[in-house]
């Protein structure tokens, strides 16, 4: 049996074990299935523990360090890209609804009812076709606006939603009110634009720092010596090792919640 084909098996089995939790659609559909008796489980994490065994037996302890180091490297990459995406698509969210809205305060300053002029607006964003086919079967449009607003950069069907219900409730005009939700939207996203500008170069300066180790290690061995050796191989370099992936993630983590907290 060979080391790559132990590889390929570990991985294999931490991907398998290692997966996401049911969605909340899923729960939601599985919501009137009878509950399964309580029992006591281990976590899912706890079952790689013997097949890390196993290839610390097998493989040897520098070739297993090793691997766990790319790892944590791959997750941290990953986990960036990740963030990097569904900030822009969170942007790019939050602007369509804004045209949307303007879409929808134009049909209705035009005089057409509340339930054709989401037909427009549905057309061009599909964040409010929930809405359009609620208003069509003569559902709680507010209801199914706070649904669609759940999605991270739709916050501001929330707001959508209550404009809704107080125009129904007390005959406030509809028009009016998408107007200035629109304009405040607007007015919101230029704040975020100016956040996100401003916070670039920090963010920038975290990941150059991230990418600092990977320099110091080409100078050690520039300089003759073995850095990577010494990680992997020696219980002293283990700690570095492990000091250093841990001050590498809380520093990116520690960032992202900088960012998160001002957005």
């Amino acid at each position: 049996m060979s080391r790559a084909f132990i590889s390929c098996l570990l991985v294999l089995v931490s991907v398998l074990l290692v997966l996401p939790v049911r969605g909340r659609g899923l729960h939601r559909l599985t919501a009137q299935a009878a509950a399964p008796p309580p029992r006591l489980r281990l976590p899912q994490r706890w079952l790689l523990a013997p097949f890390t065994a196993l290839a610390a037996l097998v493989l040897g302890m520098q070739f297993l360090v090793s691997a766990l180091a790319l790892a944590v490297v791959a997750s941290l990459v990953l986990v960036q890209r990740a963030q990097h995406l569904r900030h822009a698509a969170a942007a790019s969210r939050r602007a369509q609804i804004i045209e949307a809205l303007d879409i929808l305060a134009a049909d209705l300053t035009a005089g057409r009812p509340p339930v054709d002029a989401l037909q427009g607006t549905a057309a061009s964003c599909s964040d409010f076709q929930v809405a359009y086919a609620a208003a069509k079967l003569g559902g709680d449009v507010p209801g199914a606006l706070e649904i669609s607003a759940e999605s991270p950069g739709a916050e501001g069907l929330r707001a959508l939603a209550a404009a809704w219900r107080v125009s129904e409730e007390s005959g406030a005009a509809f028009a009016a009110l998408t107007e200035r939700l629109a304009e405040s939207l607007r007015a919101d996203e230029a704040i975020h634009r100016q956040t996100a500008a401003s916070l670039a170069g920090a963010r920038s300066t975290a990941r150059i720092l991230a990418l600092l180790p990977i320099f110091g290690i080409a100078l050690g061995y520039s300089l003759g010596a073995k850095p990577l050796s010494f990680l992997t191989a020696t219980p002293i370099g283990w700690l570095c090792l492990t000091a250093g992936l841990a001050l590498t993630t809380l520093g990116l983590h520690w960032t992202t919640r900088l960012a998160a907290t001002h957005p």
